[in-house]
């Protein structure tokens, strides 16, 4: 699967159980917790030890060129987006599954999809590029 198929999930996949979406918003509510608490090693011990992490930067937005694999890599390239100088964070839904939108300066620069198995994240996609964060805002 190419990272682009793999981004497409953020826009085509169907809406989660109520089970799955307060598993998943668990999750979220743990990864949002550890990036407010600026804590890179928390938010790693959140990731499967085999997690995977499509960027689309649309050519917009220095993105790494492949999938990003591996707990310690996820968990560095997630950390520069969630930990960086200004940046808010909040939970919403995100393609019928609790994401977590990132916020600075007033505006939305990235919003991050996940998939999660027991309580890690096995799988996350995250939407860099600004022509398609048109539709959200940061109220």
């Amino acid at each position: 699967m190419t990272p682009r198929d793999r981004a497409g999930w953020l826009h085509g996949s169907p809406e989660g159980t109520r089970s799955t979406r307060v598993h998943h918003e668990r999750v979220a509510q743990g990864l949002l917790a550890a990036a407010a608490a600026g804590d890179a090693r928390g938010m790693e011990r959140m990731l499967h030890p085999g997690a995977a992490l499509t960027v689309d930067g649309g050519g917009h937005v220095p993105a790494p060129g492949t999938t990003v694999e591996g707990a310690t890599d996820v968990a560095a390239c997630l950390a520069d987006v969630l930990l960086a100088t200004g940046t808010t964070l909040r939970i919403e839904a995100v393609n019928g599954l609790p994401g977590i939108i990132v916020c600075r300066r007033g505006a939305v620069v990235g919003i991050l999809g996940l998939r999660v198995r027991g309580r890690q994240i096995i799988e996350a996609w995250l939407i860099v590029n600004p022509d398609k964060l048109t539709r959200w805002n940061c109220d």
